[in-house]
């Protein structure tokens, strides 16, 4: 995950614009070269695009009142372009050439990859310039870059999580986490959710498929989210504090800027008093600035104090918003189904 946290929310603006632009050049760039292959071959072509670029010049000058190249009325101009445009799809069709050959051939052609669509009507914007669903998954892509929701973590959705691998007399119980937690999703995605989610649980009750459900869900909201295992974050934070590189400060303030960040599986690992201050300033900050975090975690309350002394665990379970998950472990349960088909 690190190594893909290298920009800041308005360097992936920028990131993406360029690379845009740098599309856009490239596609033009191959409609130049087929062109001036198909000029070559029929010169008359070429001759063609310049008398009709001249006359859109003159059609201008004559609505601004200015003099003309031609001398010819606003009517005079047009039957003359008409009649080069149809000169122009003879001489394609004489030669075997397929119109589309000397147009841009755009990934888009709805934006043609400028990422915006602008509604005309008569030649005239009739209203502001909206997103197209092309920039719209772009920019869902790049939070998925960043995220750290990588593989089947991205399969994970609330409408997936199967409440028959629970108990029955659990179901009722764990669909009131799962609506719990899409609520919690719903406010990060509308930017006005200013709690955080501890989920606490056994080993293979659904913490992390509950928890990339809400990331993915805030990510298809163009909101950006963090989702670590606490080794991860412990890596970014050694890198940060001692490799002194561009990519790892990069990294660490996007624990600054996300709208939603995502501990997973807390308790894992081995607690050094390095690791705890980190994961203190960490959950201090974004509670105080009443940023959202999700904390998942094996641990009951008497070993989050003792794992991670008071100042942690208290803000985990007061500061937090804590849901328990009940029921057998869903691996387990999963493997014997296979198991019997």
């Amino acid at each position: 995950m690190i190594a893909t946290m290298r920009s800041s929310l308005s360097d992936l603006t920028i990131e993406r614009a360029k690379r845009r632009e740098a599309r856009i050049r490239q596609l033009v760039q191959e409609r130049d070269e087929r062109e001036a292959a198909i000029f070559a071959r029929i010169p008359r072509l070429a001759e063609i695009k310049a008398l009709q670029a001249e006359i859109g010049l003159d059609l201008a000058r004559l609505y601004l009142k200015r003099p003309t190249r031609f001398k010819m009325t606003f009517e005079e101009l047009r039957d003359w372009s008409l009649r080069l445009s149809r000169e122009r799809e003879e001489l394609l069709r004489q030669h075997g050439i397929d119109p589309r050959e000397l147009e841009v051939h755009w990934d888009c052609p709805k934006c043609q990859n400028t990422g915006w669509i602008r509604d005309t009507e008569a030649g005239e914007t009739v209203a502001p310039p909206r997103k197209c669903s092309c920039l719209i998954q772009e920019e869902i892509e790049d939070l998925y870059r960043v995220a750290g929701l990588t593989g089947p973590l991205r399969e994970h959705t609330f409408d997936r999580f199967d409440l028959t691998v629970y108990p029955a007399e659990c179901r009722k119980h764990m669909a009131g986490v799962r609506d719990y937690c899409r609520r919690f999703a719903e406010a990060v995605a509308e930017g006005r959710c200013r709690t955080s989610l501890l989920l606490q649980g056994a080993v293979g009750l659904g913490k992390t498929f509950l928890a990339s459900a809400i990331g993915n869900y805030v990510i298809a909201a163009r909101r950006s989210v963090l989702y670590f295992t606490l080794a991860e974050f412990v890596d970014l934070i050694r890198a940060e504090k001692f490799e002194d590189g561009e990519d790892a400060r990069a990294s660490a303030q996007w624990l600054l800027e996300a709208d939603l960040v995502i501990l997973d599986d807390l308790g894992a690992e081995k607690v050094t008093e390095f690791v705890a201050q980190e994961l203190f300033n960490l959950i201090n900050l974004r509670l105080n600035r009443q940023m959202p975090m999700v904390v998942s975690t094996n641990l009951r309350a008497s070993e989050l104090f003792d794992t991670y002394g008071e100042r942690i665990a208290s803000r985990l379970l007061y500061g937090f918003e804590a849901l328990t998950l009940e029921g057998e472990d869903v691996r387990r349960v999963l493997r014997l189904r296979a198991g019997e088909r």
